[in-house]
C-alpha cells in the first residue's frame, strides 16, 4: 500500500511512539524483552510519517512470541495484514521455528478476528494476577540458585508439571519436550534469575524470576499438596521484593487450581490474556513424557 513503509526498529525514532500506543497493555512487556535482546527482531511500521505499528519476535525459536499491533484509528486500512504477511513469510523460512504464539487480550474481537483469519487459533487462555503489600512469611526450606548441573531434573519437573496441568484442565495437545542444549544454555545464562527447592537434597520445586513477574514454578508432581508450593512461592515473592519491585505479577493458565493458592497469598486478577497458535512445521514434542520419569 502506498505511503507505508515497514522498518528496523530505531529507539530514538519509534520507542516513544510504540510505548504511548501500548500504555497500560501487558503486551509490552514482550516488546521490551524483544528490544532488550533482539531488538533486530522489530519491524515497525510507518504511514505517511507515522509511526502506526509493528512487529516483534522474541527471537527465533521452537515456540516464538509474535506481536502485531496496530494504533486503532489506522487499523481496516490494510496495515496489520501487510505486517502479517511479514511474519508468515519470516517465520515459515526460518528453520528454528514451529510455531507462532501471540497474546491478546479478552474482548479485543477484532483483534482475535483478525488472527483467526490468519491461521491462527486460541490454545489457552491465562490470567495475569499482580499482588502489593508486605513480603509474606517464610517457611524454613532449602532453597538456592539454579546451577548447571540441575538443568535435566530442573527440565523435566517443569515439563511434566505443565503436561499434568494440561490434562487436567482439558488444554490439547498435551506434550512433552525433551531436554536440549539450546534449553540449557539458556538457563545457565539466566541462573542467578532460577531457583531450586529441595528437600532432603532432592530438587522438589523450580521457579524463575523476570523483572517483577514470577513464572514457570513447578512443583514435582509426588510433591504436590504438601504446603512445598506455598512456600517457594512465598519466598520468589519475597525475592522479587527484596530486589526493589513493589509489584509482583504472574501469568495462571485459566482453569489451574494454582489460582486459588495466589489468590490466597494476596494475588489478585488484573487481566485475562488468550495465547493464540498457528503452526509453521510440524510439532516435535512428544505427546506424552516417558514412563520411567517419576
Amino acid at each position: 500500500m502506498e505511503n507505508l513503509l515497514i522498518e528496523p526498529y530505531k529507539p530514538e525514532r519509534d520507542k516513544a511512539a510504540i510505548r504511548a500506543m501500548l500504555c497500560g497493555n501487558e503486551q509490552y512487556k514482550y516488546l521490551q524483552e524483544s528490544e532488550r535482546i533482539f531488538s533486530d527482531s522489530i519491524l515497525v511500521a510507518h504511514y505517511n510519517g507515522v509511526t502506526v505499528g509493528f512487529l516483534s519476535f522474541n527471537g527465533f525459536k521452537r515456540a516464538t512470541v509474535t506481536m502485531i499491533f496496530v494504533s486503532k484509528e489506522y487499523r481496516r486500512m490494510g496495515i496489520g495484514t501487510v505486517l502479517i504477511a511479514k511474519a508468515n513469510k519470516l517465520l515459515s523460512h526460518n528453520e528454528a521455528v514451529e510455531r507462532s504464539l501471540v497474546p491478546c487480550i479478552d474482548g479485543d474481537h477484532s483483534s482475535l478476528q483478525f488472527f483467526y483469519k490468519n491461521g491462527y487459533y486460541i490454545s489457552y487462555s491465562s490470567y495475569i494476577m499482580e499482588r502489593e503489600g508486605e513480603p509474606l512469611p517464610e517457611s524454613h526450606i532449602s532453597i538456592r540458585q539454579y546451577e548447571d548441573d540441575d538443568y535435566v531434573t530442573c527440565h523435566n519437573i517443569w515439563e511434566i508439571a505443565f503436561y499434568k496441568m494440561h490434562k487436567r484442565v482439558g488444554l490439547l495437545p498435551t506434550y512433552y519436550f525433551p531436554p536440549n542444549e539450546r534449553e540449557r544454555k539458556r538457563f545457565v545464562d539466566d541462573r542467578n534469575n532460577r531457583f531450586v527447592m529441595l528437600v532432603d537434597g532432592e530438587i522438589v520445586a523450580v521457579g524463575v524470576i523476570d523483572g517483577n513477574e514470577l513464572s514457570h514454578v513447578s512443583v514435582r508432581p509426588d510433591f504436590q499438596s504438601r504446603g512445598y508450593g506455598r512456600a517457594f512461592v512465598s519466598f520468589l515473592v519475597n525475592e522479587i521484593m527484596r530486589r526493589g519491585e513493589k509489584i509482583v505479577k504472574l501469568g495462571v493458565v485459566k482453569g489451574n487450581p494454582a489460582k486459588k493458592l495466589y489468590e490466597s497469598l494476596g494475588f489478585k486478577e488484573k487481566s485475562l490474556y488468550h495465547w493464540l497458535t498457528k503452526y509453521y512445521k510440524p510439532d516435535t514434542r512428544m505427546s506424552r513424557p516417558p514412563s520411567d520419569i517419576w
